[in-house]
């Protein structure tokens, strides 16, 4: 009885490797960019639970002491969208990143993220 070899044969090998390098460089442009997106989200959250939401003013203001401590550099306070509802400020943010993955082309997120401040902030 003749036995057949199993296992990958090195075209296959290669095959995979490229298949998983470029999962890897995918997975590394796209962290820091969620990465950022969970530190904007976190941020705006805080500033709504805080007594800092009392005015627009203030919300930028506490916005970019957030955004300075997270390094977020794909959104500043003057994208904010801060209005109000039933007498709480909804912040709430948009914003596209382009990230750059090989020679032209490049990998595009669109976030959106918004909170509600506190009614307990607003007294």
């Amino acid at each position: 009885m003749r036995k057949h070899q199993r296992g990958l044969s090195l075209v296959s090998t290669l095959i995979l490797g490229a298949i998983l390098v470029g999962a890897i460089i995918m997975a590394m442009r796209c962290v820091p960019v969620y990465n950022e997106y969970f530190t904007v989200k976190s941020a705006l959250n805080k500033i709504a639970s805080s007594g800092d939401a009392d005015s627009p003013e203030n919300i930028r203001r506490a916005f970019q002491r957030q955004s300075d401590v997270g390094d977020v550099t794909s959104i500043t306070p003057k994208d904010l969208d801060i209005t109000k509802d039933n007498g709480r400020y909804v912040i709430a943010a948009q914003w596209e990143r382009r990230v750059p993955l090989v020679a032209n082309v490049s990998l595009v997120f669109a976030f959106e993220a918004s909170s509600r401040a506190d009614a307990s902030s607003q007294q």
